[in-house]
C-alpha cells in the first residue's frame, strides 16, 4: 500500500513539473504585460482630471478629431480637412488610419454604441497603454523563434523595463500612432519570419504553380499571404511606414544572394517575397488616396509600386539564379551581377521617373541618413540621436542601460553564427539582422524612431541570453529537468546584470520606466485651455463672422482639393505650428499652421515681419498665392502686395482674423521660428534682444499689447502669467527664457516684478497666452497745427484685471489735417450672436487725442499726459465697436490744451500699479515685470 502511494506521489510530482515546463511562459508573460500596463497608467491622474481629459503632445489632439469622426461616422474616414492649414485645407494622410479606427471601434463597443463625451475621451486616452502592452506578444514570439521560450520572456522583460521613447509614447494620454506603428511593424516582421520558415521547410518551387500543386504550396501560400496582410496592416496604420517595404526589399536581395552563394535554391524564399509583397500591394490599393507617385505621408501609388517592384524583383532574382545554374557560372559572380543590375535600375529610374526617385531618395535621407533640414531640426522628435544631451553613449545608456550592449552581442551572435556555420543559417535570422540595421539607422537619424529600436533591442537581448546559455553549456530551459542548479544561478546572474540598471533610478541616467511614466503629463495645453475655451465661446463660429450664416460643419465630410473654397464668414487663426491642433480641436477654429508643419513658413514670416504693413500683406496674399509651400514668407513686400491685389472675391473672404501667441513663442521657441524662413526685410536671422526683434510682430504683439499698431487688438489674455526676458552671458549673447510664474495671476506678480526691477534683469511679466483680433480699425480724423505730431490714446483693462495703455501717433499734413487708425473700441456692444467678438479687454476711458511739436506715444501715462510734453491742442471721443469692425471714420474736434490732469509721476506706459515700465526698445527692464531670478537656457547658434 505504501509503495502504491509513493508511486502516485511521484507521478503527481512529475505531472506538475511537466505542466509547469509546458505552460510557465503563459503566467510569466501575463504578469509582465500587466506590469507594462500598470506602468503606463501612471500618467492617468495627470491626464484625466475633474471635468477635463487632456492629452499629451500635439498630434494626439488631431488623432482625437479623427477618432471622434469615426465614432460618429463608423467605417468612414476624413481624408480631407479644411479645418486646418487655412486657407487651403489639407489631406489628413497618416491620420484617420487603422490606428484611429481601432480606437473608435473600442469606444463604440465599450460605450455600447452610444458613448458619452467624457467616456470616449477617457477610452481614447488609455488606448496607447493597451497598444504598448500588446507589443509584448510579437516581441515574445520573435524572441522565442530566435532562441527559446525563456529568451522570448527575457525580451519582454527588457521591453517592460525600458524607459525612453517607446515608453513615453505608450503612456496614457499620448494617443499618437507611434505605438501602433511599433505593434504592427513587429507583427509584420514576425509574420514574415514564420512564412520564411515554412517555405524553407516545404521548399516550394515555381513548377508547383504551373502544375497546380496547391496542397504542396498550402503552407507557404497561407503564411506568405498573412505576411502580406500584416504588411498592409502596418501601412494602414502609418503610410510613411513604406520604409518597411524597403527593408523587406533589402532583405530579399541579400537573402536570395546568400542562398545562391551557399548552393541552395533561392526559390523558396523568393516565392515568399513575391506572394507577400503582392498581397500587401493588392490590399493597400483600395486605400490609395493619391493616384500618383507622391510622397509617403498619404497612401499613394508609391506604396503599391514599391511593393510590386520588390515582388517582381524576387521572381527576377530567382530566375537569374536558374540562369546561373544552367550556364554553370561561378556562384561568386552572382552578387556582382545583382549589384550591377540594381545600380543600373537606379540609373534608369533616375532618367525615366526622376520625381519618384527623388521622393524615395529624400525620404531615405530624412529617415536613414540624418539628412534633415535646419527647419526640420527645430522639431524635437526629428533631431538626430547625436544631438541629444550628453552625446550618443550617454543617450543610449540613459535609455537602454546595459541592454544595448547585450543587443550588440546578440546581433553579433545572430549574424556571425549564420556566416560561420551555414548549416545553422535561417532566412529569418537574416531578416532580423537587416531589420536591426535599418531601424538603428532610423533611430540615429531621428530620435523618435527609438520607439522602434526598443523592440529590436529587446529581441536581440533574447538572442544574447541564448548565446550566453550556449557558451555556458546550459541546455534550453524548455528541458528543465536537465538544467543544473549552478546553471540556473549563472543565467539568473546574467539576467540581473543586464536589467539591473533599468530597475534602479541611477542606472538608466536618473529615471526608471515607472518614474518616467509617473512624471508624464499633458504640459502646456493645460495653460492654453482657458484661452481656447474663451475662443470657442466668445468668437463667432466659422461661417458666421460678420453676420454671415453659412454652414461649415466641424465633423463634415469634405472632398479632396488643393485649395478649398471656404464659405463666407469663415476665418483662420494664426499661431506657431506647435499649437495648430489645439486650436482646431479645443478651440474649434481653423488653424493656419499645424503640427504637420504646414503653414510653418507663413507663421515664421508673420512673426518676424518688421512692420504691420508686411504682416497684413502676408495674410492677405496667402489665399491668393496658391502656395501651400508658404514661400510667400520670403517674397519682397511689393511682390506680396501684387499677389494680395490679385485675389478674387472668394480669396478676399478667406481672412485670418485672430492671432494667438504665448510666452514660449516670444521666448525659448523663437529660435525655431526664425529657422523656418528669413524674410527679405530682415538682415539674416531675427535674434531676441536685437533691434530687428524689437520691430518684429512678435515683440509688438506679445510685449507691447499691439501698442502703436492699427489693425490688431488684444481681446483676451490667460489669467496666468510668466516671466519672459533675456539674460546677458559672458559672450554677450542674449539667451531667452520663460520661467515659473505660471499659476500666478496679475495681482500676485507685484512682488516678483519689483524683485526683477531691483535685480536689473531684462525681462517682463506677461500673460502666458494672448489672443488678438485683426480688425479694420476706426479712423480718427481732425485738424491741428501743420506738421505736428498727433497721439491718440486710451486706457484699457484685461480680463486678468491688468491695466494697460494703447497709443498711436501720426503727423499732420501741411494743412494740419490728420487721420489715425486705432483698433480698440470704447464699448462692447457686439458679440458672437452678431457675428463678432465678445472681447474680454475693455476700455476704461474714451480716446484722448493730443497734438504738439514734441509729443510721442510714450508721453501718455496712466495718470495723464507727461507735463513736460509740448501739447498745443486736444480732443476726446468715444469709438464704437461697429466703427472698428467696419473701418469707419470718427471726426474729432480739437480744442486748446488745458494741461489736463497730468501728474509729475514717472513715465509709465503699461499702467501697472508700481509705476514700472518695460522698455523693449533697448531690452532694458525698468518695471520689474518678471521674476527675480531667471535660469538661463542654452542658446542655439
Amino acid at each position: 500500500m505504501s509503495t502504491d502511494t509513493e508511486q502516485v506521489d511521484v507521478e503527481s510530482s512529475e505531472s506538475i513539473v511537466d505542466l509547469a515546463q509546458r505552460w510557465y511562459h503563459v503566467p510569466a508573460l501575463a504578469v509582465m504585460m500587466l506590469y507594462m500596463l500598470w506602468v503606463r497608467f501612471q500618467s492617468y491622474d495627470s491626464v484625466v482630471r475633474d471635468g477635463t481629459v487632456y492629452f499629451i503632445g500635439n498630434d494626439a489632439y488631431y488623432h482625437h478629431r479623427e477618432t471622434m469622426f469615426a465614432v460618429e461616422n463608423w467605417l468612414s474616414t476624413m481624408p480631407f480637412d479644411p479645418w486646418t492649414q487655412f486657407p487651403f485645407g489639407t489631406s489628413t494622410g497618416q491620420f484617420g488610419t487603422l490606428f484611429d479606427q481601432l480606437i473608435a471601434a473600442g469606444i463604440l463597443i465599450l460605450g455600447l454604441g452610444s458613448p458619452g463625451d467624457r467616456q470616449a475621451d477617457i477610452l481614447f486616452a488609455v488606448a496607447p497603454a493597451v497598444f504598448g502592452m500588446l507589443c509584448a506578444v510579437p516581441v515574445y514570439y520573435i524572441g522565442k523563434r530566435l532562441s527559446d521560450r525563456l529568451g522570448g520572456l527575457f525580451g519582454v522583460l527588457v521591453l517592460a523595463l525600458l524607459p525612453g521613447q517607446f515608453l513615453l509614447r505608450s503612456v496614457v494620454g499620448f494617443t499618437d500612432h507611434h505605438v501602433g506603428e511599433v505593434l504592427f511593424q513587429s507583427i509584420a516582421v514576425l509574420a514574415m519570419m514564420v512564412a520564411l520558415t515554412v517555405a524553407e521547410r516545404e521548399k516550394p518551387v515555381f513548377e508547383q504553380f504551373r502544375d497546380g500543386d496547391w496542397s504542396g504550396l498550402r503552407g507557404t501560400l497561407k503564411w506568405s499571404a498573412l505576411a502580406g496582410l500584416a504588411l498592409a496592416l502596418y501601412l494602414w496604420t502609418w503610410p510613411p511606414g513604406v520604409v518597411l517595404v524597403g527593408i523587406f526589399g533589402a532583405f530579399f536581395a541579400i537573402a536570395l544572394t546568400v542562398d545562391v552563394l551557399h548552393g541552395r535554391s533561392p526559390e523558396h524564399v523568393a516565392i515568399v517575397g513575391a506572394i507577400s509583397l503582392t498581397v500587401g500591394a493588392v490590399l493597400v490599393l483600395p486605400t490609395v488616396d493619391q493616384f500618383g507617385f507622391t510622397g509617403p505621408t498619404t497612401m499613394s501609388l508609391l506604396h503599391v509600386g514599391l511593393a510590386l517592384t520588390v515582388a517582381v524583383g524576387c521572381v527576377f532574382l530567382a530566375w537569374l539564379a536558374r540562369v546561373w545554374e544552367r550556364q554553370d557560372r561561378d556562384a561568386q559572380s552572382y552578387p556582382v551581377a545583382v549589384g550591377a543590375i540594381g545600380a543600373g535600375a537606379i540609373v534608369v529610374g533616375m532618367l525615366v521617373v526622376p520625381d519618384v526617385m527623388g521622393t524615395i531618395w529624400s525620404q531615405m535621407e530624412r529617415s536613414l541618413l540624418m539628412g534633415q533640414s535646419d527647419a526640420a531640426l527645430t522639431i524635437q522628435e526629428a533631431q538626430t540621436t547625436l544631438e541629444q544631451r550628453g552625446g550618443l553613449m550617454t543617450f543610449m545608456f540613459r535609455n537602454y542601460g546595459f541592454t544595448y550592449l547585450a543587443a550588440i552581442v546578440g546581433f553579433g551572435w545572430l549574424v556571425l553564427g549564420s556566416v560561420s556555420m551555414p548549416d545553422r543559417y535561417r532566412s529569418e535570422h537574416m531578416l532580423v539582422a537587416v531589420w536591426t540595421v535599418f531601424v538603428t539607422l532610423m533611430a540615429l537619424s531621428q530620435v523618435r524612431f527609438h520607439y522602434y529600436l526598443a523592440v529590436v533591442v529587446a529581441v536581440l537581448n533574447a538572442v544574447a541570453l541564448s548565446g550566453v546559455m550556449n557558451l555556458l553549456g546550459v541546455p534550453s530551459f524548455d528541458r528543465v529537468k536537465e538544467v543544473e542548479a549552478y546553471q540556473v544561478m549563472a543565467v539568473a546572474a546574467a539576467i540581473v546584470l543586464i536589467v539591473f540598471p533599468l530597475a534602479v533610478s541611477f542606472g538608466a541616467g536618473g529615471a526608471t520606466a515607472y518614474q518616467q511614466a509617473n512624471a508624464r503629463g499633458p504640459g502646456d495645453v493645460t495653460t492654453w485651455g482657458d484661452s481656447l475655451e474663451w475662443m470657442n465661446d466668445n468668437t463667432p463660429e466659422p461661417g458666421t463672422y460678420g453676420g454671415e450664416d453659412e454652414e461649415f460643419a466641424y465633423y463634415g465630410s469634405y472632398s479632396e482639393t488643393n485649395d478649398y473654397d471656404y464659405p463666407a464668414g469663415t476665418y483662420g487663426v494664426m499661431s506657431w505650428w506647435d499649437y495648430g491642433h489645439w486650436i482646431t480641436v479645443e478651440g474649434e477654429r481653423p488653424a493656419v499652421a499645424n503640427p504637420f508643419q504646414q503653414g510653418a513658413r507663413t507663421a515664421s514670416g508673420f512673426f518676424q515681419a518688421q512692420s504691420e504693413e508686411r504682416a497684413n500683406l502676408l495674410l492677405d496674399a496667402l489665399p491668393a498665392s496658391q502656395d501651400t509651400d508658404e514661400r510667400i514668407a520670403e517674397m519682397e513686400t511689393d511682390e506680396l502686395r501684387e499677389v494680395a491685389n490679385s485675389a478674387n472675391t472668394q480669396q478676399e473672404g478667406e481672412d485670418t482674423r485672430y492671432v494667438m501667441i504665448d510666452d514660449e513663442m516670444a521666448g525659448q521657441k523663437f529660435w525655431a521660428i526664425n529657422q523656418w524662413t528669413s524674410p527679405p526685410s530682415v538682415d539674416g536671422r531675427v535674434r531676441p534682444g536685437s533691434e530687428q526683434y524689437r520691430d518684429s510682430m512678435m515683440n509688438q504683439l506679445y510685449f507691447q499689447d499691439a501698442n502703436g499698431l492699427s489693425n490688431y487688438r488684444l481681446v483676451h489674455e490667460n489669467e496666468r502669467f510668466s516671466a519672459v526676458g533675456s539674460l546677458p552671458t559672458g559672450s554677450n549673447r542674449q539667451v531667452w527664457t520663460s520661467r515659473g510664474l505660471r499659476g500666478q495671476g496679475w495681482n500676485q506678480t507685484t512682488q516678483t516684478r519689483i524683485q526683477i526691477q531691483r535685480a536689473g534683469l531684462r525681462a517682463s511679466v506677461e500673460s502666458t497666452v494672448k489672443t488678438y483680433e485683426r480688425v479694420d480699425g476706426a479712423t480718427l480724423t481732425g485738424e491741428a497745427e501743420p506738421n505736428q505730431t498727433v497721439v491718440a490714446a486710451v486706457e484699457l483693462e484685461t480680463n486678468a484685471n491688468r491695466p494697460f495703455l494703447y497709443a498711436q501717433e501720426v503727423q499732420t499734413g501741411e494743412d494740419g489735417s490728420f487721420s489715425v487708425t486705432v483698433p480698440y473700441a470704447t464699448n462692447d456692444e457686439l458679440g458672437p450672436a452678431d457675428g463678432y467678438t465678445d472681447s474680454a479687454v475693455n476700455a476704461t476711458t474714451d480716446y484722448t487725442i493730443v497734438a504738439g511739436d514734441d509729443v510721442s506715444r510714450s508721453d501718455y501715462q496712466r495718470d495723464g499726459w507727461n507735463p513736460n510734453a509740448s501739447i498745443s491742442s486736444e480732443g476726446t471721443t468715444a469709438v464704437s465697436e461697429s466703427t472698428v469692425i467696419d473701418g469707419e471714420s470718427v471726426d474729432v474736434e480739437m480744442g486748446e490744451y488745458d494741461g489736463g490732469n497730468a501728474s509729475d509721476g514717472g513715465n509709465t506706459s503699461d499702467g501697472t500699479d508700481d509705476g514700472a515700465q518695460t522698455d523693449t526698445d533697448d531690452s532694458q527692464t525698468t518695471d520689474g515685470n518678471t521674476s527675480a531670478r531667471l535660469a538661463p537656457v542654452a542658446a542655439r547658434p
